[in-house]
């Protein structure tokens, strides 16, 4: 998961079809979606979440209740609400199993019930990897294919399993933490309280980590461009030693995290998406030949590792998506 976002910034989408609104965190924010995953109108609000519990939700349902003005403007009227939220989720109560390691107040909460009481629309809640997954696969870079793996690649790595065209979740919806796969063995501490995760090696936080690292090491002075990653490889495309050893690094272990995916999985298409993945085509290739190294020959056969084609919007389109699904399904069991 990705999680560590959804401390900055509260992102929410409105869907012309059928009229859903999605909820999605990413650094993204608003948008107005016709059928194809067109932007409209984007915006964006902080989450609030050092506060407490109710702050948050208050947010939330505020920035609904604020889709639902604008939505008036383009006359309509939505009629059901899609949040992606960290964590495992429970998509047939909408409730938040657990808590979610980097956002400690978000935890064992009916997110549905709580929203629902507020904007008096239905409401349905699915991890936000999960909604990346799906919307890649219905309107993206995934769309032609049935097998696909997704990776988000932020300040966390989250992930999204989509097997002969369904989304999985695990026996009991806590499945998919790719990220939090074992790279190496008694490795860095991870916020989920194991040690060793693959998001640990292969994130941003994990490069700024080292870039910061290797600038003590030469005993140069640190500034708060050192904590972007972004800066980072622009260093990179300049020959930084620096920079060029700390992503190297993650784009091994990352790498060598796929290979293992891909034995296990053989998917047909792994989409790799997220602000680290958005630095260019040369981070993807170098990602797909340490894969390529270290997978099975057999499982790798026909493999394709790409960039997500749909940005952050993934995310909330997913969510969009899934609304419609699961409305339309609790629709006709009534």
């Amino acid at each position: 998961m990705d999680e560590s976002r959804f401390n900055e910034i509260i992102d929410f989408a409105v869907a012309r079809e059928e009229e859903a609104i999605a909820f999605y965190q990413t650094l993204q924010a608003m948008s107005k979606f016709e059928n194809q995953g067109q932007v409209l109108h984007e915006s964006s609000r902080p989450s609030e979440a050092d506060k407490d519990l109710q702050k948050i939700l208050d947010n939330l349902a505020d920035a609904i209740r604020e889709l639902q003005d604008i939505s008036k403007k383009y006359g309509e009227s939505p009629h059901v609400v899609g949040i992606g939220t960290p964590g495992s989720v429970d998509i047939e109560r909408g409730f938040l199993l657990g808590s979610t390691p980097n956002f400690r107040q978000w935890k064992n909460i009916h997110i549905a019930e709580e929203i629902a009481k507020h904007v008096n629309l239905p409401v349905f809640v699915d991890n936000d990897a999960n909604m990346m997954a799906l919307g890649e696969s219905t309107y993206g870079a995934g769309k032609q294919y049935k097998n696909i793996i997704c990776l988000t690649v932020g300040t966390g790595i989250g992930g999204g399993i989509i097997i002969d065209g369904q989304l999985y979740r695990g026996a009991w919806f806590a499945g998919s933490e790719l990220g939090h796969s074992t790279i190496v063995i008694d490795g860095i501490q991870c916020n989920c309280g194991g040690n060793g995760c693959l998001e640990q090696y292969a994130s941003a936080t994990a490069i700024v980590r080292q870039f910061v690292a290797y600038t003590r090491d030469v005993q140069q002075e640190l500034n708060e461009n050192h904590k972007d990653v972004r800066y980072i490889f622009d260093l990179y495309r300049q020959g930084d030693e620096r920079a060029r050893r700390a992503i190297d690094e993650a784009i091994y272990y990352l790498g060598r995290g796929i290979a293992s995916i891909i034995n296990i999985f053989n998917p047909e298409i792994i989409i790799i998406g997220g602000g680290v993945a958005e630095s260019g085509a040369i981070y993807i290739d170098k990602v797909g030949k340490v894969a390529s190294k270290y997978a099975m020959k057999i499982s790798q056969q026909g493999v394709k590792i790409v960039s997500a084609s749909l940005g952050n919007n993934a995310g909330y389109l997913g969510a969009v998506a899934f609304a419609f699904e699961r409305f339309k399904k609790a629709t006709i069991k009534a």
